[in-house]
């Protein structure tokens, strides 16, 4: 079955639904209506219900007034739905935001344990790096330069989890907050090329 197909028996559906909804409802509003109508008034004219009910509550006068209780069931029916659908849009909004506050929360515990613990590895790098160059000892580029970036990586992963969210352009979903961080690793591996 094709994607056509689908959105035609879709809408073959809606509009029998929408029938069924716009006649039973108007037969069910007239017919509550006209019960009603019938115990408030005292000396109903020609509304007989014991012994020509069908003719007196479905004759030909009373079509336009089922139409129009069939038109407030059908109104009411799509307000039904444009609402429950409104709600729940609002509601995967909300489970969204929730996750990637909880993503959020998670990525600065991680970040900050990760941090915590590359930095102090790279930190030993450096220190070793500053002892050469204060001894007047030749500082190989192939150690500097990658502590330099792994420096950088971790104040790009810092921002990221620690400044952005707090911005105006906060990430909504994880895969957002990938792109930004690879965007960002990718220009620090530019620099050093």
């Amino acid at each position: 079955m094709n994607i056509q197909d689908k959105g035609l028996i879709e809408i073959i559906i809606s509009s029998a639904k929408a029938i069924l909804v716009f006649l039973s409802g108007g037969v069910l509003f007239h017919l509550v209506v006209m019960v009603i109508d019938y115990y408030l008034i005292i000396k109903p004219l020609y509304f007989d219900i014991q012994e020509n009910f069908s003719d007196s509550i479905f004759s030909e006068p009373m079509w336009p007034m089922m139409a129009v209780y069939g038109i407030l069931s059908l109104g009411l029916y799509l307000l039904w739905n444009k609402a429950k659908n409104a709600v729940l849009a609002v509601r995967e909004k909300e489970l969204q935001q929730e996750k990637a506050e909880a993503v959020l929360k998670s990525l600065q515990r991680l970040t900050g344990i990760m941090s915590e613990n590359i930095a102090s590895q790279n930190s030993e790098i450096a220190n070793w790096l500053e002892l050469r160059k204060r001894l007047g000892h030749p500082v190989p580029a192939e150690v500097e330069n990658p502590s330099n970036r792994i420096g950088k990586a971790l104040q790009s992963m810092s921002e990221l989890t620690f400044i952005v969210p707090y911005t105006d352009y906060r990430p909504h979903n994880t895969r957002e907050f990938e792109k930004i961080l690879c965007e960002k690793l990718a220009d620090i591996s530019d620099v050093a090329s």
